[in-house]
């Protein structure tokens, strides 16, 4: 008698499992084929104090590589008549590595900031350049950040004393 218990609560259980399955397979499926694929912005850089310091961390073989992608965004600024950004934006390389990363730091000192404005190297060099390129400097630009934990790091500053 317990035999037949058991067999006649396996067929329900079985169902139930079979039902599952089924309905999880047909969600995947269908959740591939009706969602839609979307491509991430490119991510804004903007800063709203009255100036702003980037540091960049790159590495030392890869100096070359970063300061070509910089005279590109210098193009860029000036082609795309941003000359508002450019006229507060410079580009410094700092003597020694300060981060103990073996990294070389360069800083972007901009002063002043135009508020809002967005200041991603890689949104203003697309404006001026051709889709292949694009990639070619975007890979660069990229592979030229250090392996360490910190590749970038943005300070906003208002000013407290004018001397």
């Amino acid at each position: 008698m317990s035999s037949f218990l058991n067999r006649t609560m396996i067929h329900p259980r079985l169902l139930m499992g079979s039902a599952l399955v089924a309905t999880l397979a047909i969600g995947i499926v269908l959740g591939m084929f009706l969602t839609t694929n979307t491509v991430e912005a490119q991510p804004e850089t903007t800063f709203d104090g009255s100036a702003a310091l980037m540091f960049h961390f790159v590495k030392p073989g890869a100096t070359g590589d970063y300061e070509a992608v910089m005279q590109k965004l210098g193009e860029a600024l000036n082609e795309t008549g941003k000359t508002d950004l450019a006229a507060g934006w410079k580009v410094y390389r700092a003597g020694a590595d300060f981060t103990g990363q073996g990294a070389v730091p360069y800083v972007w000192a901009i002063d002043p900031v135009v508020s809002g404005a967005n200041y991603a190297a890689a949104t203003i060099i697309n404006d001026i350049v051709m889709p292949d390129e694009m990639q070619q400097i975007f890979e660069s630009y990229n592979a030229a950040f250090t392996d360490g934990d910190v590749k970038q790091l943005p300070v906003q500053l208002e000013l407290v004393a004018d001397f």
